[in-house]
């Protein structure tokens, strides 16, 4: 008899740390999913805002994790923590990342599910900016995002700045078990999300979905707005020597700062006098999708 394939297993991590404020509606639109989740794993990072006492009030709907706060610990390492927390009782082949104060669409989890194939290592999709009270701000579908063949285009422009941000992100189980628990004692400033996306191409196939299916709240102190959004060229620099010590440490080929596009752009916003850089004002950063 021909053998039956078992579904797939999903499980959703949430990382939260006094996002109090936004985490019921973050755990319902995990619970409300077209697709539900085999399990939900929340690590709460010692936060002192209430959100322990949210989080007690789902009982068995999802797993909690109640971390300890370590003081003069960055939040990026915080967060990485979390995920590694998370992961090391998850049981999914499909890992979901998602922040205590996003959400999610109530397809995300099934589209999701129905793109992945035994070679797929990641899939992405874009997400709808909102703001504190959940108005939408933008959506942030970015065409140079959306690529054939992420690992083709790392290496023909030398670049790895092709990823959304956190919440828009899943990844198979086989290859975040490769990549965690993350080592911080090099580029440090390394978010999370950057550490599994942008070597990611090198490990299997990477998708992205055409439909907004994450939302992505923007705050004024979040990991996002205090780091790379705050100084684009060392983020890109981040990024860049991130990959290559990643890339060396596994075997595979190393990416040429000097071929980089973005980085010569940026640093021509950045150093040049106004009226050589001017012409590149509008020009978004990147070269255009290659297809």
């Amino acid at each position: 008899m021909p053998s039956i394939s078992r579904p797939n297993r999903i499980s959703v991590l949430i990382s939260n740390y006094n996002n109090g404020r936004w985490l019921r509606s973050c755990v319902d639109s995990v619970l409300s999913q077209t697709r539900m989740a085999d399990e939900i794993i929340v690590y709460d990072d010692g936060s002192s805002d209430g959100s322990l006492e949210i989080l007690r009030s789902y009982g068995s709907k999802i797993r909690l994790i109640e971390g300890r706060h370590t003081n003069g610990r960055s939040s990026v390492a915080s967060q990485g923590n979390a995920v590694f927390e998370a992961f090391k009782i998850s049981t999914g082949d499909q890992i979901h990342l998602l922040d205590g104060d996003d959400l999610y669409e109530p397809k995300r989890l099934e589209l999701f599910e129905e793109a992945w194939t035994p070679d797929v290592v990641m899939i992405q999709a874009p997400m709808r900016i909102i703001d504190e009270e959940g108005a939408t701000i933008r959506e942030n579908y970015e065409s140079s995002k959306q690529r054939k063949n992420y690992r083709r285009d790392t290496y023909l422009l030398n670049d790895v700045h092709f990823y959304y941000p956190c919440s828009g992100l899943a990844f198979s189980r086989e290859y975040i078990a490769k990549i965690l628990p993350f080592d911080f004692t090099s580029d440090p400033d390394v978010s999370t999300d950057a550490r599994l996306s942008v070597i990611a191409p090198l490990f299997g196939r990477v998708l992205a979905l055409e439909e907004t299916l994450s939302c992505w709240r923007q705050r004024p102190y979040s990991i996002s707005r205090t780091t790379n959004r705050r100084d684009p060229l060392a983020g890109t620099l981040r990024r860049h020597y991130y990959f290559n010590n990643m890339a060396r440490l596994h075997g595979f080929r190393t990416i040429i700062l000097s071929l980089n596009f973005r980085f010569w752009l940026q640093k021509a916003r950045r150093f040049f006098p106004a009226w050589i850089s001017a012409p590149f004002a509008r020009m978004p950063e990147g070269r255009p999708h290659s297809g």
